[in-house]
């Protein structure tokens, strides 16, 4: 878990999706354009899970974007 929050991008972009999400939604309530499926607590809740669930994918795959994942040939096909 150390690790995971060494990676200050994904905090960063975390951060950024837990903050977007409430405002998009409300701004889309107040234009007139939104479906009203939630109360504010509830998109403020989940506004905060999506950004932790956003950090916490992005810090765990960023983990191995250097790997080589390709397979080896073991002989001549």
């Amino acid at each position: 878990m150390k690790k995971l929050l060494r990676d200050r991008q994904s905090i960063k972009l975390g951060v950024f999706v837990a903050v977007a999400f409430p405002l998009v939604y409300f701004g889309m309530s107040f234009l007139g354009w939104g479906n009203d499926s939630f109360n504010w607590w509830q998109t403020l809740l989940f506004g905060l899970v999506q950004g932790a669930v956003f950090w916490f994918f992005t810090s765990s795959f960023r983990q191995f974007r250097d790997e080589d994942v390709t397979p080896k040939q073991s002989g001549p096909l």
